[in-house]
């Protein structure tokens, strides 16, 4: 019932954002820091929208290289041009611009180039700027991001990688519900706002994916390397899938308009049974983390004998190839990614071709 009402993982995170920030203050007042609000700043700024490991740590690091960078160009600038007013003026303004520069080139360096623009600034425009002011706000805002690395990795760690393969599941599921609103229901019965927003949801969730997986390759600790290489594989099976989909649902309606008895014939009512029950069983095994779960994939043969038979004359028969041709994409895609997802094997595969 609580898990209705309240995100757990968003209560544990904020949850460890407190201990962080408590620790931080412990820390600042047993060592007695400059600026001890840095400290606790940086805690807030690095851990309060990444809820992930492996983001924080990436966060982490941009921070940690825009600082640096930031204070090794305040010192430059202190020893070669002093600290007067023309100096400031000079050293803040070759700084944004050189920062806002790089940060343009690359959206990777924008967060680390951004904080080393600020980090010039807030050490020149401070009311004493000397080399031992920067190197003190270096000391305290890398403080801080020790504690909130070590708090996101050792205290209740949530994990990129977990929620992947939920991502994954929500995808399949969108598919499954795409598929049924595209091919399987008449066309006057479709949903056409219902048809539009999935297939938006659907590229959402693609999108959704990579941003998880950019985090789990970071999480290599306790949870082992990430096989980026099998996760692309499994991305483009997903891309495949959906495009077949969208195709063969502008085919089903251009054969449906001059042969309405095509939605009935028993081959297509069995391959489109035999596509939902793939898709089920491939979200249950990821669900349940089995291996090598017992998923039929269809033969395209038999729906491709019986819709020649019942072909007329016209066009259809440029719409009807493209359906078989979309049909016979799909199935291959679905048994690649159960493959790839550990939930069928190689032999099983090659067998239902």
């Amino acid at each position: 019932m609580l898990r209705k009402i309240i995100n757990i993982e968003y209560l544990i995170h904020s949850f460890k954002t407190l201990i962080a920030c408590c620790i931080g203050i412990l820390l600042t007042y047993i060592i007695s820091f400059p600026s001890d609000q840095w400290v606790v700043i940086t805690i807030i700024v690095v851990m309060c929208s990444q809820l992930y490991v492996g983001s924080v740590l990436q966060k982490s690091y941009l921070r940690f290289i825009g600082t640096l960078v930031g204070c090794l160009f305040a010192v430059i600038a202190l020893k070669t041009i002093g600290d007067n007013r023309l100096a400031v003026i000079a050293a803040v303004g070759i700084s944004a611009f050189i920062f806002s520069f790089i940060s343009a080139g690359r959206e990777n360096l924008s967060y680390a180039s951004t904080l080393g623009a600020v980090t010039t600034a807030i050490i020149m425009l401070g009311q004493k700027p000397t080399i031992l002011f920067a190197g003190e706000r270096f000391l305290e805002i890398s403080v801080g991001l020790l504690i909130a690395t070590l708090v996101s990795q050792f205290i209740l760690p949530i994990h990129a990688r977990t929620h992947l393969r939920r991502a994954q599941i929500d995808t399949l599921e969108k598919m499954r519900d795409y598929y049924i609103a595209s091919v399987i229901k008449e066309p006057d019965q479709i949903d056409k706002l219902n048809y539009i927003g999935t297939d938006e949801e659907i590229v959402k969730s693609l999108s959704k994916q990579r941003q998880l997986a950019v985090d789990s390759r970071r999480e290599r600790l306790r949870t082992g390397a990430f096989n980026q290489g099998r996760f692309l594989q499994k991305v483009y099976c997903e891309k495949e899938i959906l495009r077949a989909i969208t195709f063969m649902h502008i085919a089903f309606k251009k054969i449906i308009k001059s042969s309405p008895d095509f939605a009935k014939l028993g081959a297509l009512e069995n391959f489109n049974q035999t596509i939902i029950d793939a898709f089920n069983s491939i979200i249950n095994a990821l669900g349940e983390h089995k291996q090598k779960a017992n998923i039929t994939i269809p033969r395209i043969e038999t729906l491709a004998a019986e819709c020649e038979k019942n072909l007329h004359e016209g066009d259809n028969l440029l719409y009807m190839e493209g359906f078989i041709y979309c049909a016979e994409l799909l199935s291959s895609n679905l048994a690649k990614l159960a493959t790839l997802a550990g939930c069928l094997s190689e032999s099983k595969e090659l067998n239902e071709k």
